[in-house]
């Protein structure tokens, strides 16, 4: 709403608009009663009203309030449940308002950034690290974020930068350490990679995704040299979110090493043991109800939830669902051996699928 402003004579005003004994132009109480008479007139209006009194004229001029400036503390809490669409046009009037405003320039950006608009992005984070200069958690936060859109939009050298940066404001920032480490991965530098992995755990110990990331980094870097490690990590992650997304990436992941591990001794050939282990499994549910059946494997996959050591010979579990005691390469046939009845064009992911073929055709001979 644009404002307005016009002059009248007061000898041309409307006395009668006026109460009595202050009709009279040039006079204080007429000067009192008209200014009285426009602020009432323009009070819904809100904005700022200007009544001068000047060579015999009545000089009246309104001008509208300047839009409110919405709340950061109002706008968090749309970013935090992605409501993307609600919190832009408050963050885009909040930045024509301020537009060095180190908060919106961060959020924004992280929104653009959230949203693929990495230009975008890129251009406001880049302003948000000038504009919080003088705070070296913000400035680092900004610069992670900075990272980030630059290596969405394929940028690894801002990106590296922008990250690099960031630890040297804030040594221990996790985020930018972790985030740092993945780039290094993504460009082949492995060993520089999963050293910022574990900086990053060095301050978060409890970080699964750090810790997932290393293990993955780790076996990329030497399968045989830190399969041991790299399998107490996932172990680590498996147990803490054993049903989250990221548990189920480390069980995947898992399952490699223990595949590996299934043919460490016999590369080319077929694992015999493993072959008895699938034809008893076979034999063993061929007399079982269903209901039985699945109380067995619903029990052999709980325990194998925890992880299996199928190369170490010496293990010896015992289940309530069944008699005697089993070695963990036999659980893990038992786990495949159900999973087929159940599904039978899916792979449990233990590398015995091969084992299990040849059980089936002896078993069927």
């Amino acid at each position: 709403m644009e404002g307005t402003a016009f002059s009248i004579e007061e000898a041309s005003f409307d006395a009668s608009l006026l109460p009595e004994g202050s009709r009279t132009p040039g006079t204080e109480a007429f000067h009192r009663a008209v200014t009285d008479y426009f602020q009432t007139s323009y009070a819904s209006m809100g904005g700022q009203l200007s009544v001068v009194f000047a060579a015999g004229r009545i000089e009246v001029a309104w001008e509208p309030a300047p839009p409110e400036a919405p709340a950061m503390a109002s706008i968090v809490p749309l970013l935090q449940q992605r409501r993307f669409a609600e919190a832009r046009p408050l963050l885009e009037t909040l930045l024509q308002l301020q537009p060095e405003h180190p908060e919106v320039l961060y959020n924004l950006g992280v929104l653009a950034s959230e949203e693929g608009q990495l230009e975008e992005a890129r251009q406001l984070l880049r302003r948000a690290v000038v504009a919080n200069a003088g705070d070296a958690h913000a400035q680092a936060n900004a610069q992670v974020a900075l990272g980030l859109a630059a290596l969405r939009q394929g940028d690894k050298a801002e990106a590296r930068q922008a990250l690099e940066a960031a630890i040297e404001l804030e040594p221990q920032n996790v985020f930018a350490l972790r985030s740092l480490g993945s780039l290094l991965v993504i460009a082949g530098a492995l060993t520089a990679g999963a050293g910022r992995f574990r900086q990053a755990l060095a301050v978060a110990p409890d970080d699964l995704i750090t810790t997932y990331n290393l293990a993955q980094a780790l076996l990329a870097l030497d399968p045989d040299e830190h399969r041991v490690e790299a399998d107490r990590l996932l172990l680590r992650v498996i147990e803490a979110q054993p049903y989250s997304e990221l548990g189920e990436k480390a069980k995947e992941l898992r399952g490699t090493i223990a595949a590996r591990d299934l043919r460490a001794d016999q590369p080319e050939g077929l694992r015999q043991d493993a072959v008895s282990y699938c034809l008893q499994a076979l034999q063993l549910f061929e007399g079982m109800d269903q209901q039985r059946f699945m109380a067995v494997l619903s029990e052999v996959a709980a325990v194998g939830q925890g992880g299996l050591q199928i190369n170490e010979p010496g293990s010896s579990r015992t289940l309530k669902t069944l008699p005697g005691s089993w070695s963990d390469l036999a659980l893990a046939c038992l786990i495949h051996v159900g999973m087929k009845r159940l599904t039978p064009d899916e792979d449990s992911g233990l590398g015995i699928e091969a084992e299990y073929e040849e059980a089936a055709r002896l078993h069927v001979r």
